[in-house]
């Protein structure tokens, strides 16, 4: 079942569900042709940058942008906490439902984003220029630093960091 709160700063205009829709309240406005009503109607999601859903709020001519989540814990839990962030429990970021998510700390965010695969680290960052196993392979391998930069092609700084484990640390990933 579908319940709606008011969301917090803006009780005046704005809605959101436990199911994570956010709908605008009816209200009366003055046109040049007198009175008429305004709102009533479900906010269409976008999707952030960050892949997260949000929805842009109208508030006497300015606009800003809400990420969905952050509208459900607000208006059902309460104010984030300090040191504390949204969370979402099953790892996917477009189900902005109440069941699904939760305050809770960075590390134990960063933690779910590891057990739910979504964690943007080593090869699943778009950027990635190295393989786990290639890491797994330049931290082993006893070939100097410059050699294997020219081996796999990448700057002698990132074997460095692969050797020093700042990156592909391995007891974080699992190979």
């Amino acid at each position: 079942m579908e319940n709606w709160k008011n969301i917090i700063g803006l009780e005046d205009f704005y809605e959101v569900s436990n199911l994570g829709n956010v709908k605008s309240k009816i209200r009366k406005g003055r046109t040049l042709y007198g009175e008429r009503l305004y709102g009533g109607k479900l906010l269409k999601p976008i999707i952030h940058g960050n892949g997260y859903p949000c929805v842009n709020l109208t508030i006497k001519g300015f606009r800003k942008q809400f990420l969905i989540h952050r509208l459900v814990l607000e208006s059902f839990v309460g104010s984030c906490p300090v040191g504390m962030e949204a969370c979402h429990l099953n790892g996917n970021r477009l189900d902005s439902s109440l069941k699904n998510l939760r305050w809770d700390t960075r590390s134990n965010n960063a933690l779910d984003k590891r057990h739910h695969k979504t964690w943007q680290g080593a090869e699943n960052n778009g950027n990635s220029k190295l393989t786990n196993a290639q890491a797994k392979e330049i931290r082993l391998s006893k070939l100097s630093v410059k050699k294997l930069a020219d081996i796999f092609k990448v700057a002698e700084s990132t074997i460095l960091r692969v050797k020093k484990q700042e990156t592909y640390d391995f007891r974080k990933i699992n190979i």
